[in-house]
């Protein structure tokens, strides 16, 4: 009886949750899995989703800017799966181009998606996700001074997009090389968290890893003293360490290119 009565009241306070979105928000903006954000093939644990990648578009290999030698080399080791945090939503997928105008320090993503056998997967996807050179989420308007909705996310499953814009979010799927390369801005930071860029990684239809991984403080420390980064904020930028992978960075003329070996179970 009692875990009957919790579950309504669950029920009951996401419904409400619901409405109070619906109200606030109006119909124009797009609900997650619906429309733009590709849609929600399963929910697991906490939340985590595989989406629709059917119309994701192939990692431009033509113009890539990474090449096989720039990621880990002889080191080929799984990441442990992690959770989606609450700021993930199925985004658009536009291509290569993922900074929709934001302003910040020009940044290429190259992830590498490999199997059990450190060999690369063709033709999988890789999400990635991250906040803006201000710490904002797009599609969502909490603030990045304030601590993240992690509560909520781990009640409700999933926290759904408040705002319409769409940036420094996208999907590709790898080339021949197992690459998929974004270009994108720096991020910068909010409440509580290193810098860090969140990704997932689907292989036939099913996600087989959410995960995220930092950038090297060395790189942090000389693009926060640039604007926008640099500009006046309420809270300090954490730098302690969470234990996830940290990705390689090197500079490319104009840009900074951040590399990662994304390794799967077969």
């Amino acid at each position: 009886m009692e875990n009957k009565r919790r579950q309504a009241l669950l029920l009951s306070a996401s419904a409400l949750v619901g409405a109070c979105t619906a109200g606030r928000f109006g119909s124009s903006v797009a609900a997650d899995g619906v429309g733009p954000n590709r849609g929600l093939l399963e929910k697991a644990f906490r939340g985590k989703q595989t989406c629709d990648n059917s119309s994701v578009p192939l990692s431009d290999l033509a113009n890539r800017m990474s090449m096989p030698e720039d990621f880990s080399g002889d080191v080929c080791q799984m990441e442990k799966d992690s959770h989606e945090g609450p700021y993930f939503t199925c985004a658009p997928a536009p291509g290569k181009a993922i900074a929709e105008g934001q302003a910040g320090q020009p940044l290429t993503v190259a992830m590498r998606l490999l199997d059990s056998d450190c060999q690369p997967i063709s033709g999988g996807v890789v999400d990635i996700w991250a906040c803006n050179a201000t710490g904002h989420y797009s599609g969502y308007s909490s603030d990045p001074d304030e601590p993240p909705p992690m509560v909520k996310a781990i009640i409700f499953g999933h926290i759904k997009p408040d705002e319409n814009p769409r940036f420094c979010r996208g999907a590709l799927k790898t080339d021949k090389d197992g690459i998929a390369e974004f270009d994108t801005v720096y991020p910068g930071f909010y409440y509580g968290v290193p810098i860090h860029i969140h990704m997932k990684a689907h292989v036939d239809g099913k996600n087989l890893l959410t995960t995220q991984a930092n950038l090297p403080e060395a790189i942090n420390e000389r693009v926060m003293q640039t604007a926008p980064y640099s500009d006046p904020r309420p809270i300090s930028r954490s730098t302690k360490s969470t234990g996830f992978p940290l990705m390689r960075v090197q500079e490319r003329g104009d840009r900074l290119l951040a590399t990662l070996d994304l390794m799967v179970p077969a």
